[in-house]
């Protein structure tokens, strides 16, 4: 699934100027070519949710945008409360996904697990040896 809409913002910045566009329609923007995409667009994050919802496993690793600002979290903030709705398991990974889940008022225990390691998560499920777990004996 890919984003529809998008929050497009004339600059990197808590206080810029932005407005919600659809995807394939940056450039059309008051900010023109120079726009940059800072959070996923309402319609996006709407349909991202109920997909979550009814998933019974998901790992999620990324915010959805620029959680810091307040102006760009509602997608990472509607991603985050969608998981921890979800009939199954919801991990959530990566210490920035950590990081927001827990700076836009979630505690730990809302989710199924909380890793740090985004990246490592992700090669473990591919299957690929990871270092330390070997050293564990799980090879």
């Amino acid at each position: 699934m890919l984003p529809t809409d998008v929050v497009v913002a004339a600059s990197f910045g808590a206080d810029a100027a932005h407005e919600v566009a659809a995807a394939d329609a940056i450039e059309s923007t008051p900010f023109g070519a120079s726009g940059i995409g800072l959070d996923i667009g309402p319609e996006t994050a709407a349909r991202f949710a109920e997909v979550i919802r009814a998933s019974k496993t998901v790992f999620w690793n990324g915010p959805m945008g620029v959680f810091e600002f307040p102006a760009f979290a509602a997608g990472t903030k509607t991603v985050a409360q969608a998981l921890t709705e979800v009939d199954g398991l919801s991990v959530v990974g990566g210490g920035d996904s950590a990081a927001a889940v827990r700076q836009l008022g979630f505690s730990d225990d809302e989710f199924g697990h909380i890793s740090t390691g985004g990246g490592a998560s992700l090669e473990f499920l591919e299957g690929k040896k990871l270092p330390g777990l070997e050293v564990l004996g799980w090879a």
